[in-house]
């Protein structure tokens, strides 16, 4: 018997017999599967059985898994959370995912005094209100402008605090009404934010209700200004809401969801209904799908989606489960915040009509009222005007898998003649899937950075990119430069082939994605970059690894030992790969290098001031607008700044040389 055998028979003999959570754990501790059950001993069996008969799919995840872990929760509802927090968190190989659904872009009313709205794609538990996901970052945007121009509210990122001496563009144009200033009260801001809130939440029944009731007491009380701001935008609004389909006579809310499958794809889209006219629609594409039943896919689509769409307010049932707390590492609050209930209730509607019902229609039911406040319920529309309104959304869910279809094939296409043409030029045995850019970024050796860019199948890889702040600091000297990034991020390839490293640390470089061999490191410079990384890759001992040059002023590559350079067509579909590769690392590059040559230029004399911290200096900085106009201030004037005294005046004209 083998010693797998062993280990899992005691740990299967371990697995309580109640309802939780179960994580299928393959080498190097990767995640493979995440599962619910109501009794976690039946349900991990029943994979270790070998009377059981899986599909294909889960036999070959059984076969890589090499420890199980549980989490116990105190009922079904709580592991469905839990459950779907995992998914997105972990985003195991072998479960059904929302694709690319940590990417996709919110709108966001922050938390603060005076909040703002932008544009984010990351939601955290912060108090925020979040409006999302939305598949179309451009659409955001948009809607984001819209919303900007209807109501007054500040773009800025400066404490309002009233003393600001005048007003910024934005209010002489008339997109704020200047709080930093004291034009405008927090109760006032914060009325008009309220506003916002019922326009994206589509009520903008309600707001118009109320807008009118406000013109009306304005010129009631003869303020006739702010009368006529109440009436463009309500104008604004209407504008908006006439171009919105009504959907139903009745001011129903209700979520209409539709899936098509083809090719081992699934698409699903989402009509939001709110007061009966149609506010937004979306559509996901499902990774992972393979033999599931159209109620399995539901089932799983459901409880991602409405996870993201109820963010922070979604764990309210978990607050009595500990080990489900210590499992998410805190990210799931003890005590939910009032504005994060009212939150998760305003994003969910009293119906969702699917096609199939989904098989855990019962627990998402639960969970879902729980959130919201007031029942929601999952239902399956087969007649009526729901049922034919759901086929519409069918047709669209089609449409939109058959253009990502055609899309994904012209992209692979192309992606697979770019790799397959480079691969002909360079001589490589093989298409080079992981192609690793890097390019320094600095001015006349200051504040020098480099960047590490990751392109594997032809596609790049935002996750894997890197930047270095760069240590060397004896002037510029590019050559230096990159081989000490080069001798940084290839270190750990050295480490892992190192005969006396212990499994335990294998098994954390394993998760280090600075582990994974490049098949080729391209380089943005001509020989002498080339030169110098050739001779890092001698000195670590790694000549096989291949590294080109790209010189920026014909785009000819260059190997190492060859004099002449390799010329590629104009029109080739791998020069336009290695030069969006190289354009990409410069970007990143320069952008790391901006980012620190910009806290350079705000650092000043003051920062080394003992007895300046950073409050006192920036209330100096906002009282008199830069360090030159400090130091032609006189001590008074300096000493009169809140938390300031006449020696530490003194001081801080003689650090400035005033």
């Amino acid at each position: 018997m083998s010693t797998r055998s062993v280990n899992f028979k005691e740990k299967l003999s371990q697995v309580p017999d109640a309802p939780g959570v179960y994580l299928m754990v393959g080498e190097g501790d990767r995640i493979l599967y995440i599962g619910k059950a109501l009794s976690l001993r039946n349900r991990v069996r029943s994979y270790f059985q070998e009377s059981s008969e899986h599909h294909v799919r889960t036999q070959a995840m059984v076969e890589r898994v090499v420890d199980v872990r549980t989490i116990v929760v105190s009922n079904e509802v709580e592991a469905l959370i839990l459950e779907a927090n995992l998914i997105k968190r972990h985003q195991p190989a072998f479960n059904v995912r929302l694709r690319d659904d940590k990417r996709y872009p919110y709108l966001k009313v922050t938390n603060e005094a005076f909040p703002r709205v932008v544009f984010t794609r990351v939601v955290r538990n912060d108090g925020a209100r979040y409006f999302g996901p939305y598949t179309n970052a451009h659409g955001l945007r948009e809607l984001i402008d819209l919303v900007r121009l209807v109501f007054p509210l500040r773009t800025c990122r400066e404490p309002i605090d009233g003393r600001r001496a005048r007003p910024c563009l934005q209010y002489h144009i008339k997109r704020c009404l200047a709080p930093c200033v004291g034009y405008q009260s927090e109760a006032e801001y914060d009325a008009i934010v309220d506003e916002v809130v019922l326009f994206l939440e589509g009520k903008q029944e309600h707001l118009l209700s109320r807008l009118q009731h406000e013109m009306a007491d304005a010129a009631q009380g003869l303020n006739f200004e702010a009368a006529a701001r109440l009436r463009d935008r309500i104008v604004q609004v209407r504008r908006v809401t006439e171009n919105q389909k009504v959907v139903w006579r009745s001011r129903v809310d209700m979520d209409l969801i539709a899936m098509a499958r083809a090719q081992g794809q699934a698409c699903v889209q989402v009509f939001m209904v709110r007061s009966g006219k149609l506010i937004a629609q979306e559509h996901f594409i499902l990774d992972g799908v393979h033999d599931q039943s159209e109620a399995e896919l539901y089932s799983e689509f459901l409880k991602q989606f409405y996870t993201a769409r109820t963010a922070g307010a979604l764990d309210g049932a978990l607050e009595t489960a500990s080990p489900a707390r210590q499992a998410l590492e805190n990210e799931v609050p003890v005590f939910l915040r009032a504005r994060a209930r009212r939150q998760a209730a305003s994003a969910l509607p009293k119906e969702i009509l699917v096609t199939s019902v989904p098989v855990d229609q019962s627990v998402i039911e639960s969970w879902l009222t729980e959130l919201k406040g007031q029942r929601v319920r999952v239902l399956r529309a087969a007649r009526g005007a729901r049922a034919d309104y759901l086929r519409l959304v069918q047709t669209n869910a089609q449409a939109n898998l058959k253009a990502f279809l055609a899309h994904q094939e012209a992209e692979e296409t192309a992606q697979t003649r770019s790799l397959t043409e480079l691969a002909n030029a360079l001589e490589l045995p093989e298409l080079p899937m992981r192609i690793e850019c890097y390019d320094i970024s600095n001015i006349s050796g200051s504040n020098p950075t480099s960047s590490m860019v990751v392109f594997i199948g032809g596609r790049a890889r935002k996750s894997e990119y890197r930047r270095f702040k760069i240590q060397y600091d004896r002037g510029p000297n590019d050559f230096a430069m990159m081989q000490e990034t080069l001798r940084r991020r290839l270190r750990y390839l050295r480490a892992r082939t190192d005969e006396d490293l212990t499994a335990q640390r294998a098994a954390l470089l394993h998760k280090e994605k600075f582990s994974q061999k490049p098949d080729l490191l391209l380089i943005d410079g001509g020989k002498g970059q080339l030169n110098a990384v050739q001779d890092v890759l001698e000195e670590m001992d790694m000549t096989g690894i291949l590294a080109a040059g790209l010189a920026k002023e014909h785009e000819w590559l260059y190997l190492p030992g060859q004099p002449d350079p390799i010329v590629l067509p104009p029109n080739s579909a791998a020069l336009h790969l290695v030069m969006r590769i190289r354009d990409e690392a410069h970007r990143f590059a320069l952008a790391y290098h901006r980012q620190r040559r910009g806290k350079a230029m705000t650092s000043s004399a003051l920062d080394a001031l003992k007895g300046v911290g950073p409050m006192r200096k920036k209330r100096l900085l906002r009282r008199f607008g830069s360090i030159a106009a400090i130091k032609r201030a006189n001590l008074d004037e300096i000493a009169a700044v809140k938390g300031m005294t006449s020696g530490l005046a003194s001081r801080v004209k003689s650090a400035l040389g005033g």
